[in-house]
């Protein structure tokens, strides 16, 4: 009788256990104030991959980061991040401990913008019509997950969660990406966020000091005018820079533009490039994605102008800001000269198919410029009226051509022969759409891997390896290509560079 007892109970015991355990986890909320939330905060501060290191929180979508999610993931997100923010010795990324709407910011900001980690939580619906979420850390570095951290729920929702998971929301964290951009009720926030990247960038450069005019006179864009003025003020209040009503004092010149990418999305870029060509201080850029209804076609066609104004708008020179054109950064200034000797022709952007017949007559010239680093040098030229190209070797392989260069190095291109006389050709720091004369640029990459994905990119472009000129990539294809360079150089701009000299070839 005892052991028919002992037996009973024993077997009721282990009953309750599993309904015990799903009691304890079927409330979501009660589950994330009582065990994630503790565990969270603990495991930033213990475990030892978190040591030192930067943090964000983001939702999670098939492993990924989504910048687009539901209300109830994002509010699941926020109450975390809510409270590793009060965890002192919690370091968490610019984008989501800056404060609020503010646009204030510190110097010690810029330290928060290399993350080394996400927390993601991710919210899915089982087929047996439970749900469950699953908390994970992701190294961005070795792009694997965290070992030895995690926490994991499965339940079901309320009606209140149930409607908040239906509920589509965009996460803010990714503002001005290409996939959350900035709207017009946001040119704060675009400012902010805008001054922010150039002081950061601007703290690195301690030897330029930047004197801009108070008085800024920038192009008038749809709904962005005195988004400029905005910016600067931002800058001057974190002293990344000194507005000066003095002429006579300014070095610098700080301009934005908003170029379209597809329909009424743009992407605004805001530069800082020398006022003359003798002042030392270093160009730099910064963009973000801005939603604009209004665009300038739309502006031109019902506008009341004459045909000759609205042709001279239409044709007028459009550019795409690539970042990191330096004054003294990875490479010195492109320059022109004339060869030493025909040797030198040989093996560069020109094949030389036939000896001159004059003697002492180059059948080449020559791009120049000396390396500040060990790094990989690419050269392309923007025929003017005909298009860019990159430029090759005689051996015209099919694969861009790769110009390995060490620190203090100087490098020379042969290219075809044009004017060396200096003033006929002068340094420039813009990628026109059409440019009016011939551009060359030198884009210079530290990094390896970095230099692989920008060679790759170049593949796309046309080819020119002798001294004809080749149909290069012209209209909407080359705003795209460029565009797509702008990203890959902008999310590594440390290890990217690029100086052009423009050519008046009186030849």
């Amino acid at each position: 009788m005892i052991r028919r007892i002992l037996i009973l109970l024993t077997v009721l015991v282990a009953q309750a256990i599993p309904a015990v355990a799903q009691s304890r986890e079927k409330d979501l909320d009660r589950w994330l104030d009582r065990d994630l939330i503790p565990y969270v905060r603990q495991q930033l501060i213990v475990h030892p991959r978190f040591k030192n290191e930067t943090v964000m929180f983001v939702v999670l979508r098939d492993n990924a980061p989504a910048s687009a999610s539901n209300a109830l993931a994002l509010s699941l997100r926020d109450r975390i991040l809510a409270a590793a923010v009060a965890t002192p010795g919690v370091a968490i990324g610019w984008q989501q401990g800056r404060s609020g709407n503010s646009l204030d910011s510190q110097p010690q900001d810029c330290t928060l913008d290399d993350v080394h980690y996400y927390i993601g939580i991710e919210l899915t619906q089982k087929l047996d019509g439970s749900y469950s979420v699953n908390v994970r850390a992701l190294d961005l570095e070795d792009r694997n997950w965290v070992t030895g951290f995690g926490k994991h729920w499965k339940g079901q929702l309320s009606t209140t969660q149930r409607q908040a998971m239906r509920q589509s929301r965009i996460d803010e964290t990714f503002l001005g990406a290409r996939d959350v951009p900035f709207t017009l009720a946001q040119t704060d926030l675009l400012a902010a966020h805008l001054a922010h990247q150039l002081t950061c960038t601007m703290q690195k450069r301690v030897s330029d000091e930047y004197v801009v005019a108070a008085d800024l006179q920038e192009p008038t864009a749809s709904g962005l005018h005195g988004t400029v003025e905005l910016i600067s003020n931002n800058l001057a209040n974190r002293q990344a820079l000194i507005l000066s009503n003095d002429e006579t004092r300014t070095n610098a010149v700080l301009s934005g533009k908003a170029h379209q990418i597809d329909g009424v999305l743009f992407q605004y870029w805001l530069t800082v490039t020398p006022q003359n060509e003798d002042d030392d201080v270093t160009a730099l850029s910064a963009s973000a994605y801005i939603v604009l209804p209004a665009t300038q076609s739309a502006h031109l066609a019902n506008s009341k102008t004459s045909p000759a104004t609205t042709q001279a708008a239409t044709v007028m020179p459009a550019s795409i800001s690539i970042p990191n054109a330096g004054k003294d950064s990875l490479i010195n200034s492109l320059q022109l000269s004339s060869p030493a000797s025909l040797s030198e022709c040989k093996g560069g952007g020109v094949a030389i198919r036939e000896a001159t017949y004059m003697t002492g007559v180059r059948p080449c010239s020559m791009l120049q410029t000396r390396a500040n680093a060990d790094s990989i040098v690419f050269f392309l030229e923007h025929q003017a009226n005909h298009g860019l190209v990159r430029l090759a070797g005689s051996e015209c392989r099919d694969r861009t051509k790769a110009n390995i260069v060490r620190s203090g190095e100087l490098l020379s291109f042969p290219i075809a022969k044009t004017t060396t006389a200096r003033q006929n050709w002068s340094e420039t720091y813009e990628w026109l759409l059409q440019p009016d004369l011939d551009t060359y640029y030198a884009v210079v990459v530290s990094d390896a891997s970095l230099a692989r994905r920008v060679a790759n990119h170049m593949d796309n472009l046309p080819l020119r390896c002798s001294a004809s000129i080749r149909p290069g990539l012209e209209g909407d294809d080359l705003r795209e290509w460029l565009s797509d360079f702008a990203m890959i150089t902008a999310r590594s701009s440390k290890y990217v560079d690029w100086r052009a000299v423009r050519v008046k070839d009186v030849l």
